[in-house]
């Protein structure tokens, strides 16, 4: 039983390999060595006629796919383990609790089920995937927000050590009121992270015990292990995280899950953005009412009409999955194409661009000669533009990934290097999907 790297553990004649929560992000590595974890493990058991075992509440778009297509074997639990239920999940939309004139983060809704819950001697979790106090700082005079001078990313405000954070590059400063464009002092903080809601819980609910789970308080060596036994004990009344309290906990006095800013994921430039929120929201829903306790769920939104948000609502993967493979099937994305992603780095940002350029050429000169059919975007910026003090461009390539595509990009990244002379330039090849 291990991380991702087990995938690599030196064993012979491998029978079976589990992957739980398959459809995890965090199973690609994005550093050396680059690696889908999934592609691994079939590998390895296709070398040793094993079996690999993908499993998941919400499978990947693709897996389910190519199960649907008989590619991969299905076996379906339609319930859950014991007597445990499905909690009842509803809706609160943010936008009718800021007209009440609720501005906190916590709506009245999830505040009395919290309430409810003090006072029966019951657990609740509560998830806020954005760490820190507040997630941004701006300048009532210039407009302009703090921004990292490394990374093309806002800086979040920390209370614990009262700084200001980069969360790319690891750069911080300590906070003042001066604005650093106009150096008026009218900076003034933005947002919310769990910090500053675990401050409003307190004051909201001042008997309450609350355990904050994120990067910041789990630092220390062996921490996480340690809060999770404590929570489990009932040292703690409600713990409040990020997504690292969403998925694999099991606690049976839990019976209530809060999501603050359910959408958040919703809204990014992302084709698998969708995917992600459903996958998150029913994974941390599905936390309440494990044990012989019923469960219940408040997801709070500023779109309740939203089709993800329903699907998750209901638990329903079966309609998530039908209304999401159309778009991506209209639009090809995975699963009919794999992503390659190449990204051009430098820390001069001309050199980047004319490299993403000149390999543009490049690529467009031998598509047109060869039988490959791809579609190429780019160049074009990265989504963080500067991380790291580098610049980024990158081109987008909608393909199959076979061994003609990659003895295709392998020749062009030769002939790039030998044709351009360009020098300190990082060239990143990804395989997104």
């Amino acid at each position: 039983i291990g991380t991702r790297s087990a995938v690599f553990a030196p064993f012979k004649d491998i029978g079976l390999i589990i992957m739980d929560e398959e459809q995890e992000h965090t199973y690609k590595s994005s550093s050396s060595p680059r690696y889908r974890t999934a592609d691994v493990a079939a590998f390895r058991c296709a070398q040793s006629n094993g079996m690999l075992v993908l499993a998941s509440a919400t499978p990947s778009i693709e897996s389910y796919t190519y199960a649907q297509s008989g590619r991969y074997g299905l076996e379906k639990l339609t319930q859950r383990y014991g007597d445990a239920e499905l909690p009842e999940v509803m809706t609160v939309d943010m936008t009718e609790q800021r007209a009440m004139g609720n501005s906190s983060e916590i709506s009245t809704v999830l505040l009395t089920e919290l309430m409810y819950n003090l006072e029966n001697k019951k657990q609740s979790i509560i998830l806020l995937n954005r760490r820190g106090y507040n997630t941004f700082v701006v300048c009532d005079s210039c407009k302009k927000a703090v921004t990292c001078p490394n990374c093309s990313v806002t800086m979040t405000y920390h209370s614990a050590n009262s700084r200001l954070m980069c969360h790319y590059c690891g750069y911080s400063v300590p906070f003042t009121k001066t604005c650093p464009e106009c150096g008026n002092d009218t900076l003034r903080y933005m947002g919310t992270g769990t910090q500053k809601t675990e401050e409003e819980l307190q004051q909201k609910l001042p008997s309450a015990r609350i355990l904050r789970m994120d990067a910041d308080s789990t630092m220390a060596k062996n921490s996480f292990e340690e809060k999770l036994k404590d929570f489990s004990d009932g040292k703690y009344d409600i713990m409040l995280g990020t997504q690292m309290v969403a998925k694999g906990l099991d606690f049976e006095n839990v019976t209530l899950v809060g999501v603050l800013c359910a959408d958040a994921s919703l809204f990014a430039d992302d084709y698998e953005s969708a995917e992600r929120t459903f996958d998150l929201l029913t994974q941390v829903t599905g936390r309440a009412g494990r044990g012989r306790f019923a469960g219940k769920a408040v997801i709070q939104t500023i779109d309740p009409q939203s089709s993800v948000i329903k699907y998750a609502k209901d638990q329903d993967y079966e309609s998530f999955y039908k209304n999401e493979i159309v778009i991506r099937k209209n639009l090809i994305y995975p699963p009919y194409c794999n992503i390659c992603r190449l990204t051009f780095a430098s820390s001069d940002e001309q050199k980047a661009y004319q490299a993403s350029k000149a390999f543009f050429s490049l690529l467009s000169d031998e598509a047109t000669a060869s039988s490959q059919k791809i579609i190429v975007y780019g160049p074009m910026s990265s989504r963080i533009f500067r991380c790291n003090g580098k610049y980024r461009y990158d081109i987008m390539i909608k393909c199959r990934n076979g061994k003609e595509f990659r003895n295709m990009l392998s020749g062009l990244l030769i002939t790039f290097r030998e044709k351009t002379k360009i020098n300190n330039v990082t060239v990143i090849t990804d395989m997104e999907a």
